[in-house]
Order: C-alpha cells, then sequence, then structure tokens
C-alpha cells in the first residue's frame, strides 16, 4: 500500500511525498513528484507517528483500574476506543493482579485498536492526595504483592509507581528494578533528599510530574525538583492545560530537555462521557481508619472536561493525549515535529519499543494516524492495519455502563 501527503512528520522533518508500507511496516519513503500512484491520497492532512500513551485507565464507559477484572469484550472496547485518539500503543494501568494478568493474558489476541504493549501499575503504594483531597488510606508495602504483581505480568509488567518516603519503599523498588521493570515516584509526601533516595534505589519515571508530588520550593524543591534535576528520570507530564498549567509546562522544557518527557493522557473510564453527574469509581470508597468516607462516590465531569470529585479535587483526565499535542503547538508554538516526540518516540524508547515504534521510518512498524488542522483523529493504523474510521466507528461507547452510572436526567 503507497499512502500520500503534503504533511507526514517523520522522525525530524514533516516531508511531502509517498509512504510504501508492507507487511505491517513503512518500507519506503518516495519525494513528491515521484513516479508512483498513492492507493490513498491525503492531501494536505497531517500523518503523524501513532500515540503511545503509557498511563492509562480507562475510557468511553471502560476501566482498566477497576477492582473488578476487566472481561475481554471491555478490553476489546477499550482499545478500540484509544484507537480513535490515534494512540496506537497503550500500557493499560491498574494496580491489581488478577487485571495485570487478564490483560497480559489477552494482549495478542488480535484486538482491534491500539496495541497492548504491557502493563503500568499506578501503586498501589502511595503517602498522597491531590489537592482538597482527603487521603483514606494507602496498604502497606508487602512484598509478597509485589512478587504477585511481577508473576501475573509474565514479563510483561513494564512500569510500577511508588512512593519513595513510605515504610520499605526502598526494598520494593530494588525489588521492581532488579526484576527490569521500571519504578515511577507517585503520589508522594516525599522531600528532596527523600526523593533522591528512591532514585538512588532505582526510580527512573516521574508519574505525571508535578500532579500528586511535592512541589517547588525555595528551601526544598522536593520530588518535582528532584524528578527535573537527575538525569536519570525520564517525567511523565498531562498535557491538558488542567493538571499542570502550562507557564509550568513552559518552565519545564526549560528545565530538562524535551527528550525526557512523556507525554500521557491519565484518562479515566469517564473519558468520553457527557458532562454530568456520575456514580464515583469502585476505588477508595470505604472509610479509612478515621472513618472518613472518600470524596470519589460521586464524579463529575464539567464542561471543560475536568473529571472532579465530590470535593473538587482532579480525579483522573478526560483528555487524549492529541488534546495535549493541540495544546503545546498551538499554545506553546512548539513545532509539532518536536510535540510528536514526546508523544510517541520518547515513550517507546523508554519502554524497549524505539527500534520497532514511536515515529515514521523506514523499518518500523507502520503505526500512524491522520489527523486534521484542528486535531481530530479521522484515521488511525496500527501495523498498517485500520483500526479506527472516524466515519465508521461512531458508536464506540460503552452504553451499559453509562445508563448504570449516569445521575443526570
Amino acid at each position: 500500500m503507497i499512502i500520500h501527503s503534503k504533511r507526514i512528520y517523520m522522525e525530524n522533518v514533516c516531508r511531502s511525498g509517498y509512504l510504501e508500507i508492507k507487511d505491517g511496516k513503512f518500507v519506503h519513503f518516495y519525494e513528491e513528484g515521484s513516479d508512483v500512484t498513492a492507493c490513498v491520497d491525503y492531501g494536505n492532512l497531517r500523518i503523524i507517528p501513532g500515540i503511545i500513551d503509557t498511563h492509562n485507565h480507562g475510557c468511553y464507559g471502560y476501566s482498566m483500574a477497576s477492582p473488578r477484572t476487566p472481561t475481554l469484550d471491555e478490553v476489546k472496547g477499550y482499545v478500540k476506543g484509544l484507537a480513535s485518539s490515534a494512540v496506537t500503543g497503550v500500557l493499560p494501568t491498574t494496580t491489581y493482579p488478577d487485571s495485570i494478568r487478564f490483560i497480559v493474558d489477552h494482549m495478542n489476541d488480535g484486538l482491534e485498536g491500539a496495541q497492548i504493549l504491557g502493563i503500568h501499575s499506578e501503586g498501589p503504594w502511595g503517602a498522597r492526595v491531590g489537592e482538597k483531597g482527603i487521603n483514606t488510606g494507602y496498604p502497606a508495602v508487602d512484598m509478597k504483592v509485589a512478587e504477585e504483581m511481577v508473576k501475573a505480568g509474565q514479563g510483561h509488567l513494564l512500569l510500577v509507581d511508588i512512593a519513595p518516603e513510605v515504610d520499605n519503599a526502598i526494598e520494593a523498588i530494588k525489588y521492581f528494578a532488579d526484576q527490569g521493570i521500571k519504578v515511577g515516584a507517585y503520589h508522594t509526601n516525599a522531600n528532596f533528599e527523600e526523593a533522591n533516595k528512591g532514585i538512588d534505589a532505582g526510580i527512573t519515571v516521574a508519574t505525571h510530574l508535578g500532579n500528586v508530588m511535592t512541589g517547588l520550593h525555595h528551601r526544598d524543591i522536593g520530588t518535582l525538583g528532584a524528578c527535573i534535576l537527575r538525569d536519570e528520570v525520564d517525567c511523565e507530564v498531562i498535557c491538558d492545560g488542567m493538571h499542570v498549567s502550562l507557564e509550568m509546562i513552559k518552565l519545564y522544557f526549560r528545565m530538562k530537555d524535551k527528550s525526557r518527557f512523556m507525554m500521557i493522557s491519565d484518562n479515566v473510564a469517564y473519558a468520553g462521557l457527557p458532562a454530568g453527574h456520575y456514580k464515583g469509581s469502585e476505588i477508595n470508597q470505604g472509610k479509612n481508619k478515621e472513618g472518613i468516607v472518600s470524596d470519589r462516590k460521586t464524579i463529575y465531569v464539567n464542561e471543560e472536561g475536568f473529571v472532579l470529585s465530590e470535593t473538587g479535587r482532579l480525579s483522573g483526565s478526560s483528555k487524549p493525549v492529541l488534546y495535549g499535542v493541540k495544546n503545546l503547538v498551538e499554545k506553546l508554538g512548539i513545532p509539532l515535529e518536536e510535540v510528536v516526540k514526546m508523544s510517541s518516540l520518547n515513550p517507546a524508547r523508554k519502554y524497549g519499543f524505539g527500534d520497532t515504534k514511536g515515529s515514521i521510518a523506514i523499518g518500523k512498524d507502520a503505526d500512524y494516524a491522520v489527523i486534521d488542522d484542528d486535531y481530530n483523529c479521522l484515521y488511525t493504523y496500527c501495523k498498517g492495519r485500520e483500526v479506527f474510521d472516524y466515519l465508521k466507528d461512531t458508536d464506540l461507547f460503552n452504553k451499559e455502563l453509562y445508563e448504570q452510572i449516569r445521575l443526570d436526567e
């Protein structure tokens, strides 16, 4: 198959011409004016490398983060929904060994949508909640659970997050790192010294940098400062302009090279839902030891796309990475050629897929998306196979769940 566009965002450069795809890979690029005929001509629409979202809990009413193990139909709906926002690779994000095992068991079942590249376990060993949050408690580090997680991952557990200051965290960090698993600093109250001890032990990822972590202060620059200063740490960043202000993101990029940032969505099952009130997630709805009930029994999705708890704290994101791409290009003025590295190539390299994924380059998997000038995804291809067509795939939402959880009439 040969496709044509006047704007193909190849590695480091935007080119006009023809891409030949064979056996699921990019095999040749022909300059504009070459004597070839395109099977599909996208004209002036942009072709970008497929987004790799390494922190994603759910979308369109499908959750990978629920205590209940997802069904195969739910996994299918999830990856299909992701493809509608130009995602071709994902690390489903959960904390439950049974869910980890189930997703891994089915990750190679020929799912039609984004490719599951591995698993991200956000927690369960944290110490901090977000602004306006009520801390209902986190479990203590349990090395038997850590071993169960690794076993469930079957070699595909790629990232585990932990607060470096909690009891026995250093032991767990070293254990996961010794297993070849990346470790992220997450939901943490660690000061600069404690954060550095975690990095010394094996932390190499900042989980949603800035969110639910100690920030910059002129006497102690906290976990955020440690993750920016330490060269071995790659930083997740949510670029929806809600979780982190665009001014702070601009500051991030002045303090640390863009090659060390990975754009993520942190999407939850409420992503894609109409604005309104919904029954809360199944996570953390019980009382803690002080008798405080979680503030997530009801969730509000507002018109701007915030997913909020009853106390008004952010509870995951409803905007895809592609929305963040638009922000960085249109509001911060960063060239799309640079932004797609943060959305695709940087995460591919971090998790061991850089030789085959993450950019439009000859010899790599033909993972790409076609977007318009308003950053709407029109078509998505994974290994050269169409997995989303905006004209055909118009019914992506989990309607059964929607009817169960919506509270507004």
